[in-house]
């Protein structure tokens, strides 16, 4: 039920130039696990995050998930892995300002076609547990820092996915508001989803919380 990264590189094409994001990384989450991916802008955090989700294919290495090799996968088999077993929050929570909360919660469930009272009562279920109960009508642009990033926690965990990958998930937010999102992290921990976050916030770095820290330089693992 693992994620592994196997000496995993990533490089792009910038006009003449070749660019490695990603050089050479193994890392292995595990079920139950809080892992914490820290660096500065520009050190690969994202990338790897992405390659981890299957979001975009390594140029060289592999990439597991639950024991599959999902670099070789067509494109629409690595979506169907996403949407049924990877829960996103990107580091723009992606909310779109006009719908309700609860409208852009449900967003992930509309490939399958599945919005019905049960997926809403659902979503709504998720919004409550993350103290957003009372807000599922309002149109996002009106929520609070906070609430937008809780908001897109709710949206990433209504499939309920196995794999939880969040970018600069206390970015932007007051330290009630990051203690609040780590506190749920921590029960999701405690149900066994694996959970790798991207930061450079020394407040998520330093939660007794998190299972471990891996340090990124230049998309290299230093510690």
């Amino acid at each position: 039920m693992s994620v592994q990264l196997v000496d995993v590189k990533k490089r792009y094409q910038d006009g003449r130039r070749t660019h490695e994001a990603v050089a050479g990384v193994s890392l292995t989450l595990e079920p139950g696990t809080l892992t914490v991916l820290a660096g500065p802008s520009g050190s690969g955090k994202s990338t790897l995050l992405a390659l981890c989700g299957g979001m975009t294919t390594p140029t060289s290495g592999d990439v597991r998930l639950f024991g599959q090799s999902i670099v070789r996968l067509r494109d629409h088999h690595r979506a169907q892995l996403r949407r049924e077993r990877v829960g996103f929050v990107f580091q723009d929570l992606g909310l779109i300002d006009t719908l309700s909360l609860v409208d852009n919660v449900l967003l992930p469930l509309l490939p399958s076609g599945r919005i019905d009272g049960a997926a809403r009562a659902q979503a709504q279920a998720w919004l409550t547990r993350l103290g957003l109960g009372e807000l599922a009508g309002s149109r996002a642009v009106a929520l609070s820092g906070g609430e937008r990033q809780r908001g897109a926690l709710a949206r990433a965990l209504v499939t309920n996915p196995d794999v939880l990958l969040l970018d600069e998930p206390t970015a932007h937010v007051d330290r009630e508001s990051a203690a609040e999102i780590v506190r749920v992290l921590a029960e999701l921990r405690d149900e066994g989803k694996i959970i790798l976050a991207s930061t450079h916030d020394p407040r998520l770095v330093e939660r007794p919380e998190v299972s471990r820290v891996v340090e990124l330089r230049e998309g290299r693992v230093v510690d």
